[in-house]
């Protein structure tokens, strides 16, 4: 069996803890990082319960913070050298305007600059022989989210967090696709994709206010009551970053999402979900890159 060497944003939780279990099943090494600490320390025991031979790599990482980001990637290629798959999967949803140390949007600095700039300085050190794969885990609401170059860090006009989260997964997902483009154009053994798990019971809206709100109002808290009986489980919501990371026919720039109604995962099995038109647009990808450099100090692909 190719033992795989894999990293995993995240990975204490919802989503990233399930992919995690997946991954330590096979046998493949895991770099679970997170924010928290402890959170992440429980999330390894729990899994090391279940497999105890499960290769887990507990390393801090805050994808909203720049620094942490860097001292990441130092960390990782002191210990581990090189890997074979990154799963950028950390990620926040519709909170209130709040700005990280550097002065960034936080919705924007944690669902999309962390990303870009831990893809940059990972990039270097996969490994070099076989195909290796970066997945960005986007989301249903890319699909309604404004591609604005100009105002990434919302400097202008009122803040929404909806609006906000949507551009932070629009970015991403337009990023993944000239990812993959210039990964191409170099000849490179490393592939990007997009993956979104629809709809999720995971705790990934803890965090925010707007959706915490709505589930006090009774009809809502009833509506939500009743969501959570066929909402898809942290397990199955994903399969479709788990197929994205090895699924044997998929190819750069696919983007996977689960099936079912309207992609939310509700029934149906993982297949290729529907794309943005403006994350396809070459221009702005090309200013969105550029962009993302600047703002995170980390430049890559650009021979």
């Amino acid at each position: 069996m190719d033992k795989k060497c894999i990293v995993i944003t995240g990975a204490n939780s919802g989503i990233g803890y399930a992919a995690t279990q997946h991954f330590a099943r096979k046998g493949d090494r895991i770099i679970m990082a997170c924010r928290s600490m402890d959170k992440a320390d429980k999330a390894r025991q729990e899994i090391l319960a279940e497999v105890p031979a499960a290769d887990l790599t507990v390393l801090r990482l805050d994808v909203s913070d720049l620094e942490s980001v860097q001292a990441f990637a130092r960390q990782f290629i002191e210990q581990f050298g090189e890997l074979d798959i990154l799963i950028n999967n950390a990620g926040i949803v519709a909170i209130p305007l709040q700005r990280n140390s550097a002065g960034h949007e936080m919705q924007m600095a944690t669902n999309y600059l962390g990303a870009f700039a831990l893809t940059g300085l990972l990039l270097p050190h996969f490994r070099k022989q076989g195909e290796c794969r970066i997945v960005n885990v986007c989301s249903l609401a890319h699909r309604m989210g404004k591609l604005l170059v100009d105002d990434l860090n919302w400097d202008q006009g009122e803040y929404d967090q909806w609006q906000s989260y949507g551009r932070s997964k629009v970015a991403m997902m337009s990023h993944t696709l000239e990812l993959n483009k210039r990964l191409q154009a170099q000849g490179s053994n490393v592939i990007a994709l997009g993956a979104h798990p629809g709809f999720a019971n995971t705790n990934i809206h803890s965090n925010s206010p707007a959706l915490s709100k709505e589930k006090t109002n009774p009809v809502s808290k009833w509506f939500h009551a009743q969501m959570q009986k066929i909402i898809p489980s942290a397990t199955q919501a994903a399969q479709p970053i788990i197929l994205a990371a090895e699924g044997a026919d998929v190819k750069g720039g696919d983007y996977y999402g689960p099936g079912g109604l309207l992609e939310t995962g509700i029934c149906g099995k993982p297949g290729k979900a529907r794309i943005n038109k403006a994350a396809f647009d070459p221009a702005l990808a090309k200013q969105l890159w550029e962009k993302s450099e600047q703002l995170s100090g980390v430049g890559f692909l650009n021979a």
